[in-house]
């Protein structure tokens, strides 16, 4: 005798009181319903394969743990731990960083435009650019005493027009000295820095401004010499 379970339709021994496919117990009913027929010549009872239902509890367990693994992944890609679907990222905008540029400008010379002489005649009118040439220049060279003012070489050490540097005059009443406009003096005097002296017998311009005798020495007709003694004649009484 077998036993028919009625969950999965597996036949089980007679001894056994769970299926050994499913493990629903058995019922005693059914088994004596199952003792009790005789099948008849020819006819075949539905059996279920064996191992389908455990062939079903596997997919349906891997259908969960793929779920699962899925569900793991977009947390992960979506924290941004793991970067496993490129398609899920959100779009990254780059960003532009301003650069300082210096500019220079650069300004363009207009063209010159050349005077154009046009001639009218009778016959024809011609038209012409008059070719002037710039006059020669010659340079002034003077000697290491002069300088070169208004194209000619002068001393300005004592001319009128030019005292002490090109362009320096001195009026009418003073006397170019030196490079210096000064007062001046009357014919037996000579215009010093400081005046007016007569190198003649003066101790302190002896011949020349600024010149001076030493001690004991008086100026002689511009020269430095020693003081005349004055014989004072005696008398005896």
């Amino acid at each position: 005798m077998v036993q028919l379970c009625p969950r999965c339709g597996n036949t089980n021994d007679d001894a056994v009181k769970f299926c050994t496919n499913c493990g629903n117990p058995l019922d005693p009913r059914v088994v004596q319903s199952v003792r009790s027929a005789t099948p008849s010549p020819g006819l075949v009872l539905p059996v279920a394969p064996p191992g389908s239902k455990k062939s079903f509890r596997i997919i349906t367990i891997a259908v969960v743990a793929i779920i699962v693994i899925l569900a793991a992944l977009y947390f992960l890609q979506a924290s941004g731990i793991v970067r496993t679907f490129p398609f899920l990222s959100p779009a990254v905008t780059p960003r532009i960083t301003p650069v300082a540029t210096s500019y220079v400008t650069i300004a363009t010379p207009l063209p010159e435009t050349t005077p154009t002489m046009v001639i009218t005649t009778g016959i024809a009118t011609i038209t012409g650019t008059p070719i002037t040439s710039p006059a020669p220049t010659k340079a002034v060279v003077c000697p290491s005493d002069r300088r070169a003012c208004d194209n000619s070489c002068t001393d300005i050490m004592t001319d009128q027009s030019n005292c002490g540097a090109c362009g320096v005059p001195c009026s009418s009443s003073q006397t170019c000295v030196q490079g210096i406009c000064m007062v001046g003096c009357t014919d037996d005097e000579t215009s010093c820095t400081d005046g007016c002296h007569d190198l003649m017998y003066d101790a302190q311009n002896c011949g020349a401004c600024g010149n001076s005798c030493p001690v004991g020495l008086a100026c002689n007709k511009s020269v430095c010499a020693p003081t005349l003694a004055t014989a004072i004649p005696t008398y005896s009484g």
